[in-house]
């Protein structure tokens, strides 16, 4: 008798073919070394072809080169000391803003707000919100924030930035009769 193919999910896992090529893998692995340094290579090791790289790079299956780029950018200008988790870098790849961002961003209104806050409205009932008390509200927005988060970390795009509606033509006020 043959014998039977194992039943276990690890086993019959076959690679992958959605994953970060080798060369853009390693060259992150390079930068996040010489941004973090030792916690990056204490983290995750100094191999991008070891166990961690190979999960980084199922992760990160489908982010550009672009991205990948603003990523690192924006590690830069987290001024973190500690490395990002996957999911957080792969945030970042993609522009998502953290919620603080966010926060800030509602309490300008002269911001100009990224179309990731366009995917968070749709998911917020604003006259609710609005009315709700300080902790409901942001436990709403948080809500919010968390679905449209997790619609473009699956890959979801991102609404269109709507154009400004050009105004009517002005005319000239004519003077009402004396008669009206």
């Amino acid at each position: 008798a043959a014998p039977r193919p194992s039943a276990s999910p690890i086993a019959s896992e076959k690679p992958s073919s959605a994953m970060l090529p080798t060369q853009p893998r390693r060259t992150l692995w390079l930068r996040m070394a010489e941004i973090y340094g030792h916690r990056w290579s204490s983290s995750f090791g100094d191999d991008p072809d070891g166990s961690a790289g190979e999960t980084w790079a199922k992760g990160l299956a489908g982010v550009s080169a672009p991205q990948l780029a603003a990523g690192l950018s924006a590690c830069i200008a987290s001024a973190d000391p500690w490395p990002p988790t996957l999911p957080d870098f792969r945030a970042r790849c993609l522009g998502i803003p953290s919620l603080a961002h966010v926060k800030l961003l509602l309490r300008d209104e002269a911001a100009e707000k990224p179309p990731f806050m366009a995917l968070i409205f749709q998911g917020l009932d604003l006259y609710n919100w609005r009315q709700a008390d300080q902790r409901l509200a942001d436990r709403k927005l948080s809500d919010a924030y968390d679905v449209a988060r997790e619609h473009v970390m699956l890959g979801g795009a991102l609404p269109v930035p709507r154009t400004a509606i050009e105004s009517p033509e002005k005319r000239k006020p004519v003077p009402a009769s004396p008669e009206v």
